[in-house]
């Protein structure tokens, strides 16, 4: 093509094109064809050079592969494929894709990012190499192939949560969650389907509902729990339109008289690991809103004895005998109860049970009861 224009360009004018005139020809005439021959030429050179602009452009567009949007059938919307925040520090382009997913002969296989098999021996790798990033995830029950697919905005996080056991239980209402407790941790894989930018995360995890169907999705619409929140006038409405209903006879509880031994085995249920908030810290900001919440706060003398009796730091007062030694005469949930039947401060309490020194030569202290034999 290109010698082509070469030859063109560096060739004179042609002569006329087939056209030949009797003697009897008048110059004119011989001009005008001669000018029109001239015109067909440079026409046709133009045609050939801008022919040979298309081709390249077209070629080159090709080999940098630049189209990453593709328009697919979720609402019309034109959403980039696999397109990266900056804060991912992730190119699709030069990742090298060795795996593909597919649930059913039905579904066409896709492209993911990373797969771990035995997610919950990996969980550090996982939490280190999905730091900050957003993107759309997928869990895969290895025995039933049932999946659940997830987006988040921080992916790290969110795995932290899912193993953690404590927040499944408190989440039992979800499905993923219940079916994490049945099969356990090692019948799971987890793959990052794409890492993608917040604004695209809701279409991105529809385009994969509408691909894969999940099984573990109750909800088949992406977003439509997400972030959701009554505004404070709907909320008032709740509450005025529920007050009154449910008490007395119409209350769940109503009759019930709940055992001590019952009550022991629901506070048992809530200590440590399966304690929802257990192994979290609340930040400063949440400490002070709590704090200020309690400014003011006036506790019933029960509240404030089972609160001590909570604390554990009772104190037993023995009174010193001529004939007995010393005699047990009360004993308090607290050192400042205590100080209070002697008419002296809790702290002179403490000291003296802490030095084990008799306090004014007839009282002594102690944190524990004396039996004697």
């Amino acid at each position: 093509m290109k010698n082509l224009l070469n030859t063109f360009i560096y060739l004179d004018a042609p002569t006329t094109w087939g056209i030949y005139f009797q003697d009897s020809a008048t110059p004119q005439m011989e001009g005008l064809v001669e000018l029109h021959d001239n015109i067909m030429y440079y026409l046709v050179l133009i045609l050939f050079a801008v022919g040979w602009i298309l081709f390249s452009i077209i070629k080159n567009f090709a080999a940098t592969k630049a189209p990453i949007s593709h328009k697919y059938l979720n609402h019309g919307r034109e959403v980039p494929i696999q397109k990266c925040s900056k804060n991912n520090k992730f190119s699709i382009s030069n990742y090298n894709r060795v795996r593909t997913y597919s649930t059913s002969s039905n579904n066409p296989s896709i492209n993911f990012v990373k797969v771990y098999e035995n997610a919950f021996d990996v969980r550090k790798d996982i939490y280190k190499e999905n730091l900050n990033k957003s993107g759309i995830y997928m869990f895969t029950n290895k025995l039933t192939n049932g999946i659940y697919i997830g987006q988040s905005k921080n992916l790290a996080n969110r795995f932290k949560n899912y193993f953690n056991i404590s927040y499944l239980k408190h989440k039992d209402s979800l499905v993923i969650s219940r079916a994490l407790i049945k099969y356990g941790y090692s019948n799971f894989s987890i793959t990052i389907l794409e890492y993608c930018e917040i604004p695209y995360l809701v279409t991105r995890e529809q385009y994969y509902f509408d691909m894969l169907s999940p099984k573990y999705n109750t909800l088949k619409i992406a977003g439509t729990s997400l972030n959701y929140k009554h505004i404070e006038e709907t909320k008032n409405k709740i509450s005025t339109s529920l007050k009154g209903i449910y008490v007395k006879e119409k209350s769940a509880l109503f009759g019930r008289i709940v055992s001590d031994k019952t009550k022991e085995l629901m506070s048992i249920k809530k200590l440590k690991e399966n304690n929802h908030l257990f192994g979290k810290t609340h930040k400063e900001s949440t400490i002070e809103l709590m704090k200020q919440k309690a400014i003011g706060r006036i506790h019933t003398e029960e509240t404030k004895l089972k609160m001590s009796l909570v604390r554990g730091n009772p104190i037993y007062i023995y009174e010193k005998c001529s004939s007995e030694g010393f005699k047990l005469i009360g004993s308090f949930v607290s050192a400042k109860r205590a100080g209070k039947f002697l008419d002296i401060s809790g702290s002179t309490i403490i000291r003296y049970r802490n030095s084990g020194e008799i306090y004014k030569d007839r009282y002594k202290f102690s944190s524990k009861l004396i039996i004697k034999n």
